[in-house]
């Protein structure tokens, strides 16, 4: 039997209409985990109120000040003891086996600290649509050795997605900074420095198999691309400079590197689509003063005089999950 303990952290604020239904979907799991840890980031809702008798299962612990998604996960994960650690937000679900599922592959691969699963991503009216949540008593999967998947998460950073995943403590000890896995100085992508870290890092097993439910929201910070795609950049700036990142080969190190390059010209397609050409300019004159490449310049003069250019789009649906039409 696994001697393994698994603790569950789920930042929460202005959660209570969908906190329940997250908490369930953790306490009704086939294997219950050892314990779970809702931090309330000072959130202006009652969440105890909202949990009732649930409370007498969850370690809660309230912020004095709200610090974002990144510092409650820090919160919880300093407040932890389990040896495996999964983060869920607030307003999305695990299906019942998922943690037995993630956990029994993580003591048949003692070589393996990682396991993500696969995922529904769906709005609240189709949440009632996902009929089968069950995961196969032997489910679908994939081995990943370090970096080999970096150049499709790069590509689609959703997928895998910190909320579906399972890792080993051990693996979170060895990228914290300060005591913090989460870079405080990020807004907006911290998610993305954490599984970057990871995955330059460690082996990983991935579940094909949907293993719960990424719940979309129409006005969620994600819809500012401007913004999103700024802290893009702030993370691939601060990962490059973590440890994991210097002991990368230098392909993996490359991929960061030039993709880094390519969201600062996809901020600046945005100003210039947003009409905010002149600061798409000093965009594109500052990254080819630091960074002289072609595609820079070429964006730079088509950008300056108003010429049109082939918009980027992202070919077919998304690589890993699953889309509810």
């Amino acid at each position: 039997m696994s001697k393994e303990t698994v603790s569950v952290i789920i930042p929460a604020y202005n959660s209570s209409d969908t906190i329940c239904e997250t908490v369930d979907s953790v306490l009704n799991q086939t294997r219950v985990p050892d314990e779970v840890i809702i931090v309330d980031d000072c959130g202006p809702d009652d969440v105890v109120a909202a949990l009732g008798d649930r409370m007498e299962r969850i370690k809660y612990i309230r912020h004095s000040q709200n610090k974002g998604v990144g510092g409650a996960r820090d919160t919880g994960f300093q407040a932890s003891t389990g040896s495996l650690i999964a983060f869920l937000d607030a307003d999305d679900l695990f299906f019942p086996q998922f943690i037995e599922a993630a956990s029994r592959i993580l003591d048949d691969r003692p070589d393996v600290p990682l396991c993500f699963g696969a995922f529904y991503s769906a709005y609240d009216h189709q949440f009632a649509s996902i009929k089968d949540r069950s995961i196969p008593a032997s489910p679908d999967v994939r081995f990943y050795r370090p970096e080999e998947i970096l150049e499709a998460y790069i590509y689609d950073a959703t997928s895998p997605l910190i909320n579906f995943g399972l890792v080993r403590r051990s693996a979170i000890d060895q990228i914290l900074k300060d005591g913090l896995i989460f870079d405080p100085a990020i807004k907006l992508t911290v998610d993305f420095n954490y599984l970057l870290e990871l995955f330059l890092k460690f082996n990983l097993v991935t579940i094909e198999n949907p293993c719960g439910i990424w719940r979309l929201r129409p006005n969620s910070m994600s819809q500012n691309q401007l913004a999103l795609w700024e802290s893009r950049v702030d993370s691939l700036k601060a990962v490059l400079e973590t440890a994991a990142a210097r002991s990368a080969t230098p392909r993996g190190r490359k991929l960061l590197e030039d993709n880094k390059h390519a969201s600062v010209r996809y901020c600046a397609k945005i100003l210039a689509q947003s009409g905010r050409r002149v600061e798409a300019v000093k965009t594109l004159k500052r990254e080819f003063q630091d960074y002289p490449s072609t595609k820079t310049l070429a964006l730079l003069v088509l950008v300056a005089l108003g010429i049109s250019y082939r918009k980027q789009q992202q070919v077919g649906e998304d690589w890993r999950g699953s889309s509810i039409k």
